[in-house]
């Protein structure tokens, strides 16, 4: 991994989730200067007046989904879809809409540790 400062957008409605997140990315002292929101309309509103180099989204937020972040995506920015419910038909829309990976959410938090990889920073 290399030094550069990574801009990432965290989207998800639950502050557990955030916490988690905060703490993976001190402890592992990635370099992720990151913005955490917590709803939909937050997330639209930091896409359209800042750029980031990676979005990571949990699917069921408050209110919408994670496939209403596209239109406001860059097609240079890839997004992660991560969540809790998700199901096969879900992972197959959010790939053919162009996601760069779709990961489920594990009690033991695994798949925090597969963002590093899966965002291939």
């Amino acid at each position: 991994m290399n030094n550069k400062q990574i801009r990432l957008l965290f989207v998800d409605d639950e502050k557990v989730d955030q916490m988690l997140f905060e703490r993976f990315v001190k402890n592992q002292n990635l370099p992720y200067n990151y913005i955490l929101v917590n709803s939909l309309a937050k997330a639209i509103d930091f896409l359209k007046i800042d750029q980031f180099d990676i979005v990571i989204s949990d699917y069921n937020l408050g209110d919408g989904t994670a496939f209403e972040l596209f239109p406001f995506l860059s097609e240079k920015v890839p997004i992660i879809i991560v969540t809790g419910l998700g199901n096969e038909e879900i992972a197959v829309q959010a790939m053919k809409m162009g996601a760069e990976d779709y990961l489920i959410k594990d009690d033991a938090n695994r798949h925090l540790k597969t963002l590093p990889i899966r965002s291939n920073f």
